[in-house]
């Protein structure tokens, strides 16, 4: 190990033995300061940060051992090394030394040798546990902001679900008036989404983590994309008196290349942490071109709030950070949001960083690399080619077969009755073996599969690479929640066509069953 910055101090009444040690010392990296005596050492040892002392046990005045006995009693200097410097005969000295506090001895006369491998023995012992000291001190740290992401989280999570299941109760009072039902359904429909934010951010860390991030780059408007931010962010906090403005600067070009779903996360969580902060005023978005050697689009979102505290600046995008950690907070979150912004941002090549002022507001900034798109489109690429409906089309699909595998049964039960005007007939299986038999038997009549990935008996992928053996043209969507673990790719090489994730939304349910079942 390397002995830079080590600086020790040499206490001995002897010229001859200072100069010997220094001249042993010469050509190493450790820096040696001497004493002569005993309260020269004590005013040295107290006044400079020594990582050993080198002591003679004989020393005019007061010795050695009880000039140990007072720095091991004093707490700017209990915890450094002593070395006692005796003569061989002397064990009396010796016992005392180490009851006094010593960590070593070396007699006289020593050897070079031997004095520099015993020094920087001690000397690299201390460096260790000083490092296990830091290491420990950030585990706890760490532990800590663990415990009270996971107290928050489980305010976070329970207060959704007072909700959901709260309203849900309520809806089965049948004296409700149609009103009523539908001001309920909706709490519990936001309330639902909230949850599924949560769980979200919390998978956003788990796949960077598990290197499971990938990049998926589309043309798109980015004035229409800025435009729709706005509108429905504007909607999200029209209980606020907080006015919502959009600037994108001239020159600021509309096709661009880029990943649209990464950069709503992005701005999503930005205006999330603006609009918790800022209880009036205004919250501006924008957007401009900076033309640079590699040009890169630079965004913004400045809200007019409390702002960030100096003492908390350097460490909002950590993990489980937050403004305010204690019972009587305001400002809910898991924590996460500002930590997901940086690693969204540096995954895609750009930047991140903020400015605020306590009381006067907060300006996170960040950029990204500013592509054009890969070939020529028309209006229409940068429009939705199909209306999002919830409206389920009645008696479309009579006279065609689902097959559902799944063995939560409330899931079958959403797409009964999810489906039930459409006139389509529905066989359930509630494990993967069961699946498998129904197609067996039933093979000639199903028309689409939706098999669940996580099953018991048989899952997901084993079913649809037996169903491949057998037919390689039936349409099988995966149905899953293990949104971290399965990807198209994986459900691609066991025979899937498409894959849909958990919660399931009844727009690309019905979009899916469109393409499959005409």
């Amino acid at each position: 190990m390397n002995n830079e910055n080590f600086h020790i101090l040499v206490v001995d009444d002897s010229k001859s033995a200072r100069d010997l040690v220094r001249a042993y010392l010469s050509k190493t990296d450790i820096i040696a300061a001497f004493a002569e005596n005993g309260p020269q050492a004590l005013k040295k040892a107290k006044s400079n940060p020594f990582d050993l002392i080198l002591m003679d046990v004989q020393l005019p005045g007061i010795n050695g051992i009880e000039i140990c006995k007072l720095l091991k009693a004093d707490t700017r200097t209990k915890d450094i090394p002593v070395i006692f410097v005796t003569v061989a005969s002397d064990k009396e000295s010796l016992i005392a030394g180490f009851q006094a506090g010593a960590v070593d001895y070396i007699t006289k006369p020593f050897k070079k040798e031997e004095l520099l491998a015993r020094v920087t023995t001690q000397l690299n012992m201390k460096r260790y546990m000083e490092e296990i000291i830091v290491a420990r001190k950030k585990a706890e740290e760490s532990e800590k902001l663990k415990m009270a992401f996971l107290s928050n989280m489980s305010h976070e999570i329970r207060t959704p679900m007072n909700s959901i299941i709260g309203f849900a109760e309520l809806l089965q009072d049948d004296d409700l008036t149609a009103e009523e039902r539908k001001e309920f359904s909706s709490i519990i429909i936001n309330s639902g989404e909230q949850l599924l934010s949560i769980i979200d951010e919390i998978l956003e860390v788990s796949k960077e983590e598990a290197g499971e991030m990938r990049l998926l780059e589309q043309n798109f408007s980015l004035r229409k994309f800025m435009n729709e931010l706005q509108i429905i962010f504007a909607n999200t906090i029209k209980d606020k008196p907080v006015e919502v403005t959009l600037n994108v600067q001239e020159g600021t070009p509309d096709a661009v290349l880029a990943d649209k779903i990464r950069l709503k996360q992005i701005m999503d969580n930005l205006l999330s942490n603006a609009a918790k902060f800022t209880n009036k005023g205004k919250i501006e978005i924008g957007v401009r071109l900076l033309p640079k050697h590699f040009p890169v689009l630079e965004f913004y979102v400045k809200d007019s709030g409390i702002g960030i505290p100096k003492e908390k600046q350097g460490s909002v995008f950590e993990r489980f950070t937050q403004v305010e950690e204690n019972l009587t907070q305001n400002f809910k979150g898991t924590g996460l949001g500002l930590s997901i912004v940086k690693r969204l941002v540096t995954f895609m090549g750009g930047q991140v960083y903020f400015e605020s002022e306590q009381q006067k507001g907060s300006t996170f900034i960040f950029t990204i690399p500013y592509r054009k798109p890969e070939k020529k489109a028309g209006r229409a690429e940068f429009e939705e080619k199909e209306r999002k409906s919830k409206r389920v089309p009645e008696d479309v699909w009579t006279g065609k077969t689902l097959l559902i595998a799944d063995d939560v049964k409330q899931i079958f039960a959403f797409f009964r009755e999810t489906l039930k005007k459409t006139g389509v007939e529905m066989l359930y299986a509630k494990d993967g073996a069961e699946a498998l038999d129904i197609y067996y038997h039933h093979k000639d009549e199903i028309d689409v599969a939706l098999i669940d990935i996580q099953m018991p008996e048989l899952n997901g992928l084993e079913v649809a690479k037996a169903i491949r053996k057998e037919d390689k043209t039936l349409p099988l969507i995966a149905q899953t929640g293990l949104a971290l673990n399965i990807g198209k790719k994986e459900a691609e090489e066991a025979g899937f066509n498409a894959i849909i994730y958990k919660p399931i939304k009844l727009d690309l349910l019905i979009k899916l069953l469109r393409k499959y079942l005409g």
